[in-house]
């Protein structure tokens, strides 16, 4: 294992790289479908959580929001402000042209940053934190990051959850595209992957190392309850919400594939 900033660094790099194949696979449709009014690019599920609790008014932070759209939908959902980090600052470029695109840019700030390095001004002013699929197996230090939300929620805040579920990690595509499982759920140390970060376009390519963790379900739930965190509402969803060996939603026999979490700061 290396040090935390190793990880970070090297994963910035590899999303400033894919940025490029991103813009060229999706920005375009983004910029014309944020200026309809029903605009929301949030699964069903992640709506039906986010409507769980009181979003109308709110400030609202997406911990890693890549280009934002779906800061942008919580607040096309009513909520009042929100504030985006991600460490890429070419991602951050494509939000912000989201965001003016869609009329927003009064009341969204996208601020490039490292997640364990965030500006002290923005601690304790957040009612909803929220992290989308993906985010947590990037991490390398999972209690530190959620030291990180806490520090950034109001007392009777909530941090919402969209997430890869842990087991899924186990699985990996063979050369006919059937997954199967060929890692322990306790795996221990990072995985190093050099094929890209292309899932709108699938297209592997020789990218710069990027860095992903294995984090089980009782690291994820206890870093919050040891944090004081309440956990209000789980649940398991069982078809594809992270374009992460797709053909396990068809098999019979299957993981369960995501997850959906509420934590609340004690107020």
């Amino acid at each position: 294992m290396q040090d935390r900033k190793f990880y970070t660094d090297a994963n910035r790099t590899s999303w400033d790289e894919v940025a490029p194949r991103h813009r060229a696979s999706n920005q375009e449709n983004l910029l014309e479908g944020v200026t309809k009014p029903g605009y929301n690019a949030l699964v069903p599920e992640l709506i039906e959580t986010f409507n769980l609790i009181d979003i109308k008014g709110k400030n609202v932070a997406q911990v890693c929001c890549n280009n934002a759209k779906d800061l942008l939908s919580v607040i096309k959902m009513g909520a009042r402000s929100g504030v985006g980090i991600d460490a890429s600052a070419a991602f951050i470029d494509q939000g912000n042209e989201i965001i003016e695109a869609a009329g927003h840019q009064d009341d969204i700030e996208l601020i490039v940053s490292d997640v364990y390095d965030l500006p002290k001004e923005l601690e304790g002013q957040f009612d909803i934190v929220m992290t989308t699929v993906g985010v947590m197996s990037w991490m390398p230090d999972l209690s530190a990051f959620f030291k990180v939300i806490n520090s950034l929620l109001k007392p009777g805040g909530y941090y919402l959850v969209e997430e890869m579920h842990p087991v899924l990690l186990m699985y990996e595509q063979d050369e006919n595209g059937v997954s199967r499982p060929l890692y322990s759920y306790f795996k221990e140390g990072p995985w190093k992957d050099t094929n890209g970060l292309d899932y709108f376009g699938h297209s592997e390519y020789e990218s710069k190392p990027s860095y992903s963790f294995q984090h089980k379900m009782d690291d994820i739930l206890m870093a919050g309850i040891n944090l004081g965190l309440s956990l209000k509402h789980i649940r398991e969803i069982d078809h594809d919400i992270s374009n992460f060996c797709m053909d396990l939603q068809h098999q019979e026999i299957k993981p369960p594939l995501g997850i959906n979490l509420i934590f609340e700061k004690s107020a």
